[in-house]
């Protein structure tokens, strides 16, 4: 295998395993913060989660349940020409947690796709740019940190709103952990990347002078 085809397929399996190990961590997150609030529980047994159980919270779950049984109640279906309402084909109950649910469910799944696949585009940037051997360390800081950095949120941005903001409201809404996550993966490339060209280049240089 040719080396320019050999780096296109270790840059595509970048891209594809960090943006799918960030999806399953930020969405597993985001399904046990979901659980913790509605007192859902993976280890506890129905016993032990029933002593624990918070009355407000489950008042506060009562009443979001309330709330979309009057909207099925009242809304009306548009999958025919008649004028009926949800509540007369499904149990209006029965049909609110499932929407209630489903909306969790949906959310959760569908939030951290578009960022995940940005951090990752920003990984492999990063990474094409740190091994790239033709920059200097100064421009590959400047291309592969801030370079990045400076692109992913008016990206991030347009594609939540469909539109390019100001400056301040493009990075300050950009997720905090965007900033953090890849500072840190940003530098342990880096640093990696560093040791490994500095030890390539002792070598390099003992084997010259032998």
């Amino acid at each position: 295998m040719k080396p320019m085809v050999k780096k296109i397929v270790k840059v595509c399996l970048l891209f594809l395993i960090s943006s799918i190990i960030l999806y399953i961590t930020f969405t597993l997150s985001a399904f046990h913060q979901w659980c913790t609030q509605n007192q859902i529980s993976m280890s506890k047994n129905s016993d032990e989660l029933l002593q624990k159980l918070d009355p407000e919270k489950i008042q506060e779950l009562g009443d979001t349940i309330h709330v979309f049984k009057e909207v099925i109640e009242n809304e009306h279906n548009d999958l025919d020409e008649k004028n009926h309402t949800i509540g007369e084909y499904y149990d209006p109950l029965g049909f609110s947690v499932w929407a209630y649910l489903n909306q969790g469910i949906q959310e959760i799944i569908h939030k951290y796709t578009t960022i995940s696949i940005l951090l990752g585009i920003a990984i492999t940037s990063a990474y094409i740019v740190i091994t790239n051997q033709k920059l200097n360390q100064t421009l590959k800081i400047s291309l592969g940190y801030f370079g990045v950095i400076a692109i992913v949120p008016p990206i991030y941005m347009y594609s939540w709103t469909g539109r390019f903001w100001n400056m301040i409201t493009m990075y300050g809404q950009m997720p905090k952990y965007f900033y953090i996550l890849y500072t840190i993966i940003f530098i342990v490339m880096y640093g990696i990347n560093y040791k490994i060209g500095k030890k390539m280049t002792k070598e390099l240089n003992k084997a010259m002078c032998n």
